[in-house]
């Protein structure tokens, strides 16, 4: 049950996540997220229940797109999803481009949507592309996803570049011009040190953990915290549990391993049958998200707020935000089932005694200040 003064602090507060997946949903399954769909992480009507202010929706790129050349394509499709989902619902989502608009589009009783792109791969290389998807309103991009790229390394290939190229600099360099936030989830530790280096302007990790908490390579230890911290950007919390919880991130690695063995069994089995080959691997894809339903170790709220509160003891309370990864990942933690959810947030934080401002600071108030002096007004 959520306390009165948790109702009001939640409910008075501009609520910022910074990354949700949830607009592959409607691209690829034509899920309308305006209306309750039952499923899922995060919808329009969900939003309003758990007074989701504004959403950072991610154009995710996977690096299967790569080979395809479809890269720019999956970007244009994604963003138009999220737009042509404010056009169907004028009164309900809005795009924003800063956090002025932000507070203006929350203030007026809307929820702000906010274009972000995961994967440095999605530019195909061009300086101008990454010109262009700011044009439509992309306001951050995670230099890498978890695989390396012609510039950046990320956090689970092998490098191939130890950090940032002289173009992976050069991107840099040009978000920062153009006021299009640098975000450091997904890199490769010395890709993470080389684009504090060459960043004029505070950072974001959209969606990390304390590696102190939880060892896996998309964390951060507390040295980058501070790091980040002294550019004044932001880290926002992820509440997926294999970053969250040892306990659940090895059971996790046990599984993909048992699950990886089958794969090539099938590929062994099938060759010369891509058809039947893409089918089997496309129900073993099912069972093995119906066993992490059903089997993984639960992780609870209690466990994800205790990354919020490292990040605010090791980085500070102005360094800290939320970075849910709706949609992104298949279960969350208990008491955090989706975006309605988000008052919980609150009741935990006032109940460890942070204070009703420092609450709001969590909630969205740094992310704003941040988008503010990065983006500009």
């Amino acid at each position: 049950m959520l306390s009165q003064r948790a109702r009001d602090v939640h409910f008075s507060s501009i609520v910022v996540d910074c990354h949700a997946d949830s607009i592959e949903r409607v691209i690829d399954k034509g899920e309308d997220i305006g209306m309750a769909t039952g499923k899922g992480h995060l919808d329009l009507p969900r939003m309003r229940e758990g007074n989701l202010g504004a959403e950072f929706f991610a154009c995710f790129v996977h690096p299967n797109f790569i080979p395809e050349g479809r890269c720019i394509r999956r970007v244009l499709d994604m963003a138009d999803g999220v737009k042509q989902l404010c056009v169907r619902y004028p009164q309900e989502l809005e795009l924003a481009r800063t956090a002025g608009e932000v507070r203006r589009i929350v203030g007026a009783g809307k929820r702000a949507a906010v274009l972000c792109i995961e994967g440095g791969h999605a530019i195909e290389d061009s300086l101008a592309v990454l010109r262009t998807y700011h044009e439509l309103g992309v306001r951050y991009m995670t230099l890498t996803w978890n695989n390396s790229n012609n510039w950046a390394d990320g956090c689970l290939d092998p490098p191939r570049h130890h950090g940032l190229t002289d173009f992976g600099r050069a991107v840099v360099r040009e978000m920062n011009r153009l006021g299009m936030l640098v975000d450091v989830s997904h890199v490769s530790e010395e890709t993470f040190w080389d684009a504090v280096k060459a960043s004029v302007k505070p950072v974001i990790a959209s969606h990390s953990c304390a590696w102190e908490l939880c060892q896996h390579p998309r964390n951060l230890k507390d040295e980058q915290l501070k790091a980040v911290a002294q550019m004044g950007g932001v880290v926002c919390v992820t509440f997926a549990p294999g970053f969250v919880s040892p306990v659940f991130n090895e059971a996790r690695v046990e599984m993909e391993e048992h699950f990886r063995w089958q794969a090539q069994y099938l590929e062994a089995d099938l060759i010369g049958q891509p058809e039947k080959l893409a089918l089997a691997k496309k129900e073993l894809q099912a069972k093995q998200e119906e066993q992490i339903h059903r089997e993984m170790p639960p992780v609870s709220l209690s466990e994800m707020v205790d990354h919020i509160a490292h990040v605010a003891k090791v980085a500070g309370v102005d360094h800290v935000g939320l970075g849910s990864d709706f949609d992104g990942t298949l279960v969350l933690p208990v008491g955090m089932e989706d975006c309605s959810k988000l008052p919980a947030i609150t009741e935990e934080l006032l109940r460890r005694g942070f204070t009703e401002g420092d609450v709001r600071k969590v909630l969205g108030e740094n992310v704003l200040r941040l988008m503010a002096e990065a983006i500009g007004q």
